[in-house]
């Protein structure tokens, strides 16, 4: 059910929407109120979305977009804004791991670093670059990125290519955050740790490896998509009218560890 909270009126896309964290945050986006614009490359994982989001009286838009393509991600953009009147909130979660393909800079084959670059780097770039505009023409919104703790410390080991695009996220969302806040526009970021999400799959599948992972948490478990969903829309929210510039992390301590 629709609860008029946070979001009533309210217009946001969400990159990365058809699993994950970005399907978890636009179910509960819409849940509160919002009108949210689904973007992905799998049109059929987005209309499931979507069809959850409108039997429970929310409204969304299904965007199928590669977000590392600028002319179909302005296009998607662009359609939401028209439909909904403008944008006052932009999501830009969509990324990959290729942990059996990344490796160290020496071995690493130029492909993999810029297919990887390409969405979680560009990727971002190219969502909050078109996504802006509309904020910009708003008169002002909210811009959540998503990173990862390996943007911050080098324990993603042998994923050169997967901890630089996150590195690049935090920094381009910094620069942001100070560039637009004139322009009544903050910019923050949301950095998840070991999710449960279809990306962890091969790790949750294997016990033995699971617990290898929880036991570098100091909570002993992976977190939820719901956690971390919980957390973008804070961000996204009124409620976090005085946060500028931040990465929140969600990650059980592990980088307090």
């Amino acid at each position: 059910m629709v609860i008029q909270g946070r979001f009533k009126g309210k217009r946001a896309i969400i990159s990365g929407a058809s699993k994950g964290i970005g399907r978890a945050t636009a179910i509960r986006f819409a849940q509160e109120g919002g009108r949210v614009g689904l973007i992905s490359r799998t049109r059929g994982d987005l209309e499931e979305v979507a069809e959850i989001i409108r039997e429970d009286g929310g409204e969304a838009l299904v965007l199928p977009a590669n977000v590392s393509d600028e002319a179909e991600l302005s296009t998607a953009i662009d359609s939401a804004a028209q439909a909904f009147g403008g944008l006052d909130i932009v999501v830009s979660n969509a990324g990959i791991e290729l942990p059996f393909e990344d490796s160290m800079a020496d071995s690493l084959p130029l492909e993999v670093w810029q297919r990887i670059i390409n969405t979680n780097l560009t990727g971002q770039f190219l969502t909050c670059k078109h996504g802006l505009r509309h904020l910009l023409e708003n008169g002002g919104g909210a811009v959540v990125m998503v990173g990862s703790p390996c943007g911050e410390k080098g324990f993603c080991f042998k994923e050169h290519a997967y901890s630089a695009s996150k590195g690049g996220i935090l920094s381009l969302m910094r620069v942001m955050a100070l560039d637009y806040a004139p322009h009544n526009i903050r910019v923050n970021a949301c950095i998840p740790g070991f999710i449960d999400t279809p990306m962890n799959d091969y790790v949750m599948r294997d016990p033995d490896l699971l617990k290898t992972w929880s036991d570098t948490i100091p909570i002993k478990r992976p977190g939820t998509s719901e956690e971390t969903a919980a957390v973008i829309l804070f961000l996204a929210s009124e409620e976090a009218s005085y946060v500028l510039g931040s990465a929140f992390v969600v990650d059980g301590g592990q980088i307090a560890a």
